[in-house]
């Protein structure tokens, strides 16, 4: 579609603890016409029973998760979906926890304080990897 003017839908993960935190990550990405949330989740367990089947070119991925760091799941995010990108969005960003996430996979970090247009100028890039 990208070659006829149209604007290519990128398909978002969130994996996040913070309920408020995806609802407003849900509303600032859904608001833009290019982009839909097509999964979410609170930890890596729910995140792990969602990997094969859910739809995304990119992940929203929080570090500190209530049941182990987000990085662990990076692995996993890439053999579901090579193409797919991971974005790292934490505000524990630690440089062990970046250097780990970025050996794991993950395509970019951002604080949670990042500016909304950061945000989705940052994940519209990694959708049209």
């Amino acid at each position: 579609m990208k070659g006829e003017g149209l604007a290519t839908l990128t398909r978002i993960m969130l994996v996040d603890d913070h309920l408020e935190f995806r609802n407003l990550m849900v509303e600032l990405l859904e608001g833009q016409p290019d982009l839909e949330v097509t999964a979410q989740a609170g930890s890596l367990t729910e995140a792990r029973s969602q990997v094969a089947t859910a739809k995304f070119d990119v992940v929203v991925l929080d570090l500190g998760l209530p049941d182990g760091n987000g990085a662990d799941l990076i692995g996993e995010l890439h053999e579901a979906n090579p193409e797919g990108s991971v974005l790292i969005m934490s505000a524990s960003l630690h440089p062990t926890n970046i250097e780990r996430a970025m050996r794991a996979g993950a395509a970019e970090v951002l604080d949670k304080l990042s500016s909304p247009k950061e945000v989705i100028c940052t994940v519209r890039r990694l959708g049209n990897a």
